[in-house]
């Protein structure tokens, strides 16, 4: 009797874990989120892959891409989670992307600066036709697309990545990896989107009081959409796990972003 009573606890167990803790892993969500803009714009935002724990299939990332066609893809940073030896699981998803024929735009995270060797995976991304942008920006015939560097490493700079002389008849488009970057924030722009802090992963209160994960995650601020002084921005719950790979009241997520023209009154 006693022998029934461990295997049913041990069963027991195994199936909450995988309900609670695995399964978020594997339901992907796909957040739609709408922004007031002078173009009509569709951007497809991808953020924290942390590749060796990232458990969405390409082939439902794919079905996605291919279902909404949207004009931008952004890759908001942490492609890999700790090592080189990472980079040949992050070939399949970089082939997609590129296979996808969607102009790609990305950043690095902090994840991606653990890592030694730093220029062989910023050579790996560009290697498959994607826009590296390291405090940079690209103007485009009706935007400005802007990718700041990380905030969590010290590495952005925001003179540089808003060097551009000022459209206001452009939208300007925002990709990094930290929402802390937003503390130093003086440049208008239209939408800025981010991730870092996966929406907490292990959705417990209290969780960004005890680990430290910055300002705007310590006072509440660690995913979806909120309005800044210059802006609005999003910050996604990412597709990957770091650390251990598990989500408990998180699923992983990718956003689609719907600009629209917006009329102003003369």
């Amino acid at each position: 009797m006693t022998l029934q009573w461990i295997l049913a606890g041990v069963v027991i167990f195994l199936v909450l874990w995988e309900v609670l803790l695995v399964l978020p892993t594997k339901w992907l969500k796909v957040e739609r989120i709408g922004w007031e803009g002078k173009t009509n714009k569709k951007v497809l935002q991808i953020s924290d892959l942390h590749i060796r724990h990232m458990r969405i299939s390409l082939s439902e990332i794919k079905a996605l891409i291919d279902t909404e066609q949207p004009d931008y893809i952004f890759l908001t940073g942490d492609y890999v989670d700790r090592s080189e030896k990472e980079f040949e699981t992050l070939r399949p998803f970089l082939e997609l992307i590129q296979e996808s024929g969607v102009e790609t735009y990305a950043v690095l995270g902090n994840h991606d600066r653990y890592i030694k060797n730093v220029e062989g995976l910023e050579d790996l991304i560009k290697q498959y036709g994607i826009h590296l942008l390291k405090n940079e920006f690209v103007e485009k015939e009706d935007v400005v697309i802007v990718g700041v560097d990380d905030y969590a490493q010290g590495c952005h700079d925001l003179e540089k990545s808003f060097s551009f002389l000022g459209d206001d008849k452009k939208d300007v488009l925002v990709l990094t990896h930290d929402p802390d970057v937003l503390l130093e924030m003086k440049k208008p722009f239209t939408m800025l989107v981010c991730g870092h802090l996966h929406g907490k992963q292990v959705n417990i209160p209290y969780f960004f009081k005890i680990a430290n994960m910055g300002q705007l995650a310590q006072q509440g601020i660690y995913k979806g959409k909120h309005d800044h002084t210059h802006g609005s921005f999003y910050i996604s719950k990412g597709v990957g796990q770091s650390r251990w790979n598990i989500r408990f009241f998180v699923r992983s997520e990718v956003t689609i972003h719907s600009i629209r023209s917006v009329k102003k009154d003369s």
